[in-house]
């Protein structure tokens, strides 16, 4: 389906997505399959990468993509919900740059109302002059909230247990050195507050103490993750919201 017919390169997202987010793709290749979507598929006035390329004809032993005019739903627009499966990947393989990108260009077309006509939310997809279209018919919206919490900031879970791997940008932590985010964990509702007093960027910076209610927990750290055992958090009250500060500092001071 996807290489070079003739005069035509046949490229699709969903193609670059699977292999890299089941981990099929080697180092070489998501950086190879990142320089190829970034040539072929991204389109800055659309808001980011298109499904894929023009094939130039309709293929109807490939589905109904083709039937529609290159630019329009799932032949070539910028299809939201590839799009933050896509940004997923991208995180999950450490592109961390490449998946915010996903989403902040994405975030900042949606918001230009004169060019996009939509309230704020997430749309199906983008036509080619720019219209975002069907902003209540996506599943995108799971994806980019799953890749928010489960990504950005490496909230997530383990055999019980919770993990915090935080991959955050350093232009995310606001003026005083923080970012946050609200959730559920094992019936608990909690606020992380990723803490970067020495505003180190991501891939340098590793968790240096983890606070509950601000007393200091134990936890176990690999080389870019901690875990919090399941037991700091059940036995925190269910009836109130509380507070996980989580300070980053440089690899040395571990």
């Amino acid at each position: 389906m996807e290489g070079v017919d003739r005069d035509f390169v046949r490229m699709t997202l969903t193609g670059q997505v699977f292999a890299m987010m089941g981990g099929n793709a080697d180092e070489m290749q998501i950086q190879a399959m990142l320089r190829a979507a970034n040539c072929y598929l991204w389109d800055e006035s659309v808001g980011g990468y298109r499904l894929n390329t023009d094939f130039g004809e309709m293929l109807t032993n490939l589905g109904r993509f083709s039937g529609f005019a290159y630019g329009h739903k799932e032949n070539g627009a910028m299809f939201s919900h590839m799009a933050m499966m896509w940004a997923n990947a991208l995180f999950q393989r450490g592109l961390v740059g490449a998946g915010w990108q996903v989403i902040d260009k994405l975030y900042v077309h949606c918001q230009e109302f004169s060019v996009s006509n939509i309230y704020p939310g997430i749309p199906e997809y983008i036509e080619p002059r720019g219209k975002c279209m069907y902003p209540y018919l996506t599943g995108s919206a799971s994806w980019l909230l799953l890749t928010m919490l489960t990504e950005l900031f490496g909230v997530r879970g383990y055999l019980g247990d919770m993990v915090l791997e935080p991959k955050l940008p350093i232009n995310l932590f606001d003026e005083e050195e923080k970012a946050a985010v609200s959730t559920r964990f094992a019936g608990r509702k909690l606020t992380i507050t990723y803490i970067n007093p020495e505003r180190i960027e991501y891939g340098v910076y590793v968790i240096v103490t983890v606070t509950i209610n601000g007393t200091e927990v134990a936890f176990d750290q690999s080389s870019s993750s901690v875990i919090i055992p399941r037991k700091e958090i059940t036995t925190l009250s269910q009836d109130q919201k509380h507070e996980i500060d989580v300070e980053l500092g440089s690899s040395f001071l571990k």
